[in-house]
């Protein structure tokens, strides 16, 4: 695998600078109604069909001499909607910051509870975008559905549209190798540990923030000290195992071997941590730091050891691995 370079890695851990103001659905005003196409969605993981569709409607956009404006929501739909929410591929702010830098004008963000998720596509459009917004035309996947379990379709949505004079496009889904590029699929990589083929369906490495904190203190005894990274809770973690990978610390990234899981051979000790990172070459106190880690590839799934000569052995070629793969020296994200 090839040394990434700062661009690389500035995309992987959605460092690039929004291009595009960001506004909350009560300081819309702002836009002052001005005409617009829309594309609507959820748009975890900003992947590579979300993309595609926003794509489309900046393309319309132009070609109709209006605004191109992503419309999104804040807390994702499936938080308040679903009794067992999926894991999210990227914090809010993350996703604001991708949906400001993929080549749009503006970015409404709609708050979102279950009185908004009672409305049908006729109050969604005339009560809550239609103040706001001027709309020519509305650009969502051929799937999408709104309202009260999932009653308005596209063709719903057409319908209402077309006396109003807005076109609504409702745009085929992006598929990678016959399989639909979607946000569940996704998940399902990254949760058996495809590093890769998740990349490839979400345009970028994977990649998680967090905070340092105190561990068990394992690490540092046996020679290779970690960061112990806490996540939000209702952030996707990969499979359990090792990962080659990086972290991210401001501007700077460094290459990492990275845990995920309870080691088990520590599970009984006080102060275990679920996601650890060996940062190579890199030995700076960095308790209570902001932290980002990306995942290249899978070396190895979780195991117990026979003994701690044998973990410290394993350990150590899973961080000579890293090295093989990336080096140990830092990489300066401004370049």
């Amino acid at each position: 695998m090839s040394h990434p370079d700062a661009f690389s890695l500035r995309r992987d851990f959605m460092l690039g600078k929004a291009s595009a103001p960001i506004y909350a659905l009560e300081d819309a005003a702002a836009l002052s109604r001005c005409a617009c196409a829309v594309a609507i969605g959820a748009f975890d993981g900003v992947h590579r069909g979300h993309r595609h569709l926003i794509d489309q409607m900046v393309a319309d956009a132009h070609e109709r001499g209006v605004a191109a404006i992503a419309v999104t929501f804040d807390p994702d739909p499936d938080t308040v909607v679903s009794a067992a929410p999926a894991p999210k591929l990227t914090l809010v702010a993350d996703r604001l910051r991708l949906l400001a830098s993929s080549g749009v004008d503006a970015v409404c963000v709609v708050p979102f509870d279950s009185a908004l998720a009672s409305l049908d596509h006729d109050a969604f459009f005339t009560r809550v975008l239609l103040p706001v917004l001027d709309i020519r035309s509305v650009h969502v996947g051929s799937n999408f559905r709104l309202g009260y379990r999932g009653a308005s379709d596209v063709n719903a949505i057409r319908d209402w549209a077309r006396g109003r004079g807005i076109e609504v496009f409702g745009h085929e889904l992006v598929c990678d190798d016959g399989d639909v590029v979607s946000a569940t699929r996704i998940r399902s990589l990254i949760s058996s540990g495809s590093m890769e083929m998740a990349a490839a369906e979400l345009g970028r490495t994977y990649a998680v923030r967090g905070r340092v904190a105190r561990g068990r203190g394992e690490g540092h005894k046996m020679g290779f000290p970690t960061a112990n990274v806490v996540i939000d809770s209702s952030i996707l973690a990969p499979q359990e195992g090792v990962y080659a990978g990086f972290a991210c610390l401001g501007e700077e990234a460094w290459p990492a071997a990275i845990n995920v899981g309870l080691p088990p051979t520590f599970k009984g000790v006080p102060g275990s941590a679920k996601l650890e990172a060996n940062i190579v070459g890199f030995s700076a106190d960095i308790y209570e730091r902001d932290i980002a880690l990306s995942f290249t590839k899978q070396l190895r799934r979780s195991r117990p050891f026979d003994s701690l000569d044998e973990l410290i052995a394993t350990v150590e070629g899973n961080i000579q691995d890293v090295r093989d793969l990336y080096g140990e020296g830092r990489y300066d994200l401004r370049a």
